[in-house]
């Protein structure tokens, strides 16, 4: 990643990840600063324009995290962001929306250290993808 700072934007499902013990009071990831969290009740909720509205306001990407597969609280939230933004299920991203700026994680409250890992590697990515065709 180059040296430029990212503002990064999560909707990450509260149920997901131990958040009280990784957020500043600023909502901010305690290891990665540049990353601001937005907690939400599950990954379901989260419909694509929320990601598209992070985008259009100037982050520089943006992810959603959730439990992981098979492990919902709430049953099918996880499946339900992960085919949206997919293409398979309504309402999609627009097709304007750079999806190299998009990610998902889905984890389980001991997967602390792999999401983290699965983060840098997502914004390492960000300089290094080739730009979207259209």
């Amino acid at each position: 990643m180059s040296d430029a700072k990212k503002t990064i934007i999560g909707f990450v499902c509260e149920r997901s990840l131990p958040l009280e013990y990784m957020l500043d009071g600023g909502k901010a990831l305690l290891d990665d600063p540049d990353t601001k969290v937005v907690i939400v009740p599950c990954s379901g909720m989260v419909k694509p324009t929320f990601l598209e509205t992070a985008l259009a306001k100037g982050a520089d990407a943006t992810f959603v995290c959730g439990c992981a597969i098979g492990d919902c609280h709430y049953r099918t939230g996880n499946l339900m962001i992960r085919e949206r933004l997919e293409g398979k299920r309504s309402p999609k991203l627009r097709k304007t929306t750079d999806r190299r700026k998009v990610g998902m994680f889905f984890v389980t409250m001991k997967d602390r250290t792999a999401f983290l890992a699965a983060l840098a590697e997502f914004k390492a990515g960000l300089d290094a993808r080739p730009a979207q065709e259209e």
